[in-house]
């Protein structure tokens, strides 16, 4: 947790960046972790505070890397959250939108902590990639500007301020 939070540090306003992604096998199936750092724009936080929902995506892909062919899409899956603070009660309430699970927090770092942690999020099952040696797993994440209400939204497509995403961390599933 600290050296989320140390890394964190040192991005800019308005990035996310993947700090570490990894896949681990567990009796026949691969889990992913990562570990991913936001920093949000003063505008995007106001935003927040001022009762606008944010919605942020995890984006996970597993290939298959092919010497002489394009790479095969092999998996494509999307961990969507909600973030929003209500001021009454001081919180902050992250929701899980594919479960839908919600936990609340007393601090805006500790609710994007919770968001950024992919713990043992499950890729696939082993048994369906023996005969695929050149597996790779993908993760980003973005804020999603696309569900923000109407009179936001055009601000967010068009605005920089509004535009966070990482770049896409890599790395091999080793059978």
């Amino acid at each position: 947790m600290l050296v989320l939070l140390l890394v964190a540090g040192r991005l800019v306003a308005g990035e996310i960046a993947v700090q570490q992604a990894s896949s681990r096998l567990v009796e026949n199936n691969y889990y992913l972790d990562a570990n991913i750092a936001f920093v949000l724009q003063e505008e995007v936080l106001d935003a927040l505070d001022h009762g606008v929902e944010l919605n942020v995506d995890i984006i996970i892909m597993v290939k298959i890397k092919r010497r002489w062919l394009r790479d095969s899409l092999y998996k494509k899956d999307t961990i969507r959250f909600k973030l929003e603070y209500q001021p009454l009660t001081d919180v902050y309430i992250v929701t899980n939108l594919g479960k839908p699970k919600q936990r609340q927090f007393r601090s805006l770092a500790g609710a994007l902590q919770h968001i950024g942690t992919v713990d043992g999020y499950f890729l696939l099952n082993s048994g369906n990639i023996s005969s695929e040696p050149g597996l790779v797993g993908l993760v980003r994440a973005a804020l999603n500007v696309k569900n923000l209400p109407p009179p936001l939204k055009t601000i967010g497509l068009l605005s920089g301020k509004w535009q966070a995403d990482s770049d896409w961390w890599q790395w091999t599933i080793r059978p």
